[in-house]
């Protein structure tokens, strides 16, 4: 399931762009914050006009995602030195291949969602008690409690204010991973977080 929707997003936002016309370079920067969890994103990504209402894109998306100290959850096998939950004060960079999709609804509204697919993580590590956590190198879409790494995405109405100028706001939805070392024993942690967001686009 996860691999058919993988290979259905890469077709939708790069190989129908392959057969679009109309191409720009977007610009983009959000935050989202809530229940004590905060992200910042920034992005550039090309953009394709499908059809009169249909917008594709894929591109490059920088999150930072931090907050409160939280609580991850082991997604490999608990021992009494790796615990099933375990509490971490997050800070992590997330370098990743994004894809989006957008359909304008009437006048200057559309809807929309993105999603990273593919990356790279890193940030400080973290010392909880006689575990080390640090981000995970990696980060890969792979649905739910598969995916591997650090991953962002969004949900939202755009409103156009101008011919280049557009606002964002609705509802984001990310994962932080962390890998763990205790001894010998190793294992990752995750995190899943929804908060509100907005976000302005500047349409080169």
């Amino acid at each position: 399931m996860a691999r058919r929707l993988l290979a259905w997003l890469t077709w939708c936002c790069i190989g129908i762009p392959l057969h679009a016309s109309a191409q720009r370079l977007d610009l983009d920067v959000s935050a989202g914050f809530g229940g004590g969890a905060v992200r910042a994103a920034a992005s550039g990504q090309w953009r394709f006009g499908v059809g009169s209402r249909l917008t594709v894109g894929t591109g490059l998306r920088l999150t930072h995602y931090a907050g409160e100290s939280a609580t991850y959850r082991n997604q490999g096998a608990t021992t009494t030195a790796l615990p099933d939950r375990l509490t971490i004060d997050p800070a992590v960079w997330g370098l990743n291949l994004m894809v989006s999709a957008q359909a304008r609804l009437a006048g200057p509204i559309a809807v929309g969602t993105n999603l990273d697919l593919v990356g790279i993580a890193g940030g400080p590590t973290r010392q909880v008690g006689a575990v080390t956590v640090e981000p995970a190198r990696g980060s890969l879409f792979r649905y739910g409690d598969n995916d591997r790494g650090s991953l962002n995405s969004e949900f939202f109405l755009a409103v156009s204010v101008s011919p280049r100028l557009e606002l964002r706001g609705g509802m984001s939805h990310y994962v932080v991973g962390y890998t763990a070392n205790a001894g010998a024993s190793t294992t990752r942690y995750l995190r899943f977080d929804t908060v509100p967001f907005v976000g302005v686009r500047w349409r080169r």
